[in-house]
């Protein structure tokens, strides 16, 4: 017969049961279970410590850290993790005073230092530091290939989960405000001081802004072992003021720039405050009309603390203390030094604003000798003449040497 020749395959055998019945098998059962295993999440599986912990195949592992910016992450029942998060960095803001400087050195020393190193950065808010923070973040992670960790919560077992990373960059933003001192926690900052001392087989980069010295644990100041930098960050001085407003308000007066000067003679001003006086002015506000609607208030109308220089005719010098309210500017005012039994009387719309103060002009100005003769009244009339009445702002006593 020609044609295709068709043959049939010979049918196998079905198992089948003692009974002689045919044994059925269920493929659908198969299949569903293998289903379920191919399509099991945990593909990856990681075991530490004696517990296995089930990831998806998306998990990758690392030898080390990645350069990057991460924060601490805490969960009660999984602990601590780190989570990326935007770069810490300075990004286009002009930097002032030394800021550049101060951070190359810390950085200079954490490569010559064989053990980890500490700064801390204090100072009042607006002064700064935050700013240094990002920069000495920035150049730790291209300079160093230091990752860079921030801490900005207080969690169970802090100290031991930063110990157990590698060579990172360990950041403290307002230290004492998210582990303040207090009589119910003293373990708040001291967790932290077998961490500080350097002493870890791990080399670490350190850095605390503090805003409050009263408010840190005094084994953390004055121990260059734990922390071998302390900077201080003070108000801009004068010639800073005058530089950033010409930097940060283009086209403007010497005029204008002379009224923040003096104000700022007057009042602590800080960036913070500057950066808002800058934003009024580039926009066309003057500065007597909008610096009373600023958030820029004292405290409590109070005097401030004030030092006259006294320059007299033989050449010597006197400086006397008192209180004055450098913004009154029509009252007479008098400060009087009874150990000096000197007392000057004047009013500050007769002072011009100098580089170190306000100067008073011959006439403008009273000195007294409060030490006698006295007349019926009770009161002195030895006038006192000097060659220049200097009066500036007592300012505080820098902790540096």
């Amino acid at each position: 017969m020609f044609g295709t020749q068709i043959t049939q395959r010979p049918r196998r055998a079905r198992p089948t049961t003692a009974a002689g019945r045919a044994a059925v098998t269920p493929p659908r059962l198969i299949n569903s279970y293998l289903r379920k295993r191919a399509l099991m999440p945990a593909s990856t599986i990681v075991s530490s410590g004696g517990l296995y912990r089930f990831f998806d195949d998306s998990v990758q592992t690392y030898t080390r850290l990645p350069v990057a910016t991460y924060s601490v992450v805490f969960d009660k029942l999984s602990g601590h993790s780190l989570r990326q998060t935007d770069p810490l960095a300075p990004g286009d803001e002009t930097v002032y005073g030394s800021h550049a400087r101060r951070v190359d050195r810390i950085l200079r020393g954490y490569e010559r230092m064989n053990r980890s190193v500490g700064a801390i950065l204090s100072g009042d808010k607006g002064m700064g530091k935050s700013l240094m923070l990002r920069m000495l973040a920035e150049k730790a992670r291209h300079q160093l290939d230091l990752p860079t960790i921030l801490v900005q919560d207080s969690t169970p077992g802090l100290a031991s989960f930063l110990d157990e990373l590698g060579e990172v960059a360990v950041i403290f933003d307002e230290f004492e405000k998210i582990f303040p001192l207090s009589a119910d926690d003293e373990s708040s900052q001291t967790q932290f001081l077998s961490l500080f001392d350097g002493v870890s087989t791990t080399k670490r980069l350190y850095i605390v802004s503090v805003n409050n010295l009263n408010r840190v644990n005094e084994f953390m100041l004055n121990r260059p072992g734990r922390f071998h930098y302390h900077l201080r960050f003070t108000y801009p001085d004068p010639d800073t003021v005058a530089t950033y407003l010409r930097d940060q308000v283009p086209g403007i007066t010497q005029t204008q720039v002379d009224e923040v000067v003096e104000f700022s003679r007057k009042y602590d001003t800080n960036f913070d405050h500057l950066r808002a006086i800058a934003f009024e002015l580039d926009g066309g506000e003057k500065f007597k009309d909008v610096v009373g609607d600023l958030n820029i208030k004292r405290p409590r109308r109070s005097e401030t603390k004030v030092e006259a220089r006294i320059t007299w005719h033989d050449g010597g010098s006197d400086v006397i203390s008192g209180t004055a309210d450098l913004f009154d500017l029509d009252s007479w005012q008098t400060v009087t030094d009874h150990n000096l039994e000197l007392a000057l009387r004047f009013r500050m719309c007769d002072a011009v604003p100098t580089a170190t103060g306000f100067d008073f002009p011959d006439g403008a100005y009273e000195l007294t000798d409060v030490g006698g003769p006295f007349d019926e009244k009770g009161t002195t009339t030895s006038e006192q003449t000097a060659v220049s009445v200097t009066l500036s702002r007592a300012r505080a006593r820098s902790l540096d040497f």
